[in-house]
């Protein structure tokens, strides 16, 4: 398994060091391997680096003060007009697009976390009104990424115990 899936953790506190061009490319770039179902691959993304683009995303959510302290936020948005109305598993989509931009953060030596907004309407509009975006793009989920203050270490979170084996 690769170090960077077992060393990922959420992290809330980055330095003010810039996050380069090429590094959010990479970033953006893990985003878009995701698996997808259909192969419908779902996905914009919309990269927040001004203060006052960051204030708002920090203001669509009581749990996103991490956006006005991280140098750089990238909104992964799901297209609704690049999902079948028969498709139902763009929000599995996704979630693997976002995880796999929390890997890609960690091997370019940075930090991000996982701030969900769908499918809480209030956060939606509220993106969606801070950045004047059309109704089919849904602002899934903000991650903001950055330089990590501090030193921090992953927990181990494996657990044999919730494994079932069949019989």
């Amino acid at each position: 398994m690769p170090d960077s899936v077992l060393t990922r953790y959420s992290c809330r506190e980055f330095t003010p060091d810039p996050v380069t061009g090429e590094q959010l490319r990479a970033i953006v770039r893990a985003g878009m391997q995701a698996p997808t179902a259909k192969n419908e691959q779902p996905w914009e993304f919309l990269v927040v680096q001004s203060e006052q683009g960051r204030e708002a995303l920090a203001a669509s959510s009581p749990y996103a003060g991490s956006c006005r302290r991280a140098p750089v936020v990238i909104v992964a948005l799901a297209d609704l007009n690049r999902i079948s109305p028969e498709s139902p598993w763009w929000v599995q989509d996704m979630s693997a697009c976002v995880e796999n931009m929390l890997i890609e953060a960690v091997e370019q030596g940075l930090g991000g976390v996982w701030l969900g907004m769908y499918p809480r309407q209030d956060r939606v509009s509220a993106i969606r009104e801070a950045f004047e975006l059309p109704e089919n793009l849904i602002p899934f989920a903000a991650v903001p990424v950055g330089h990590p203050a501090g030193e921090q270490k992953a927990k181990d979170r494996f657990d044999p115990k919730r494994i079932r084996w069949e019989k």
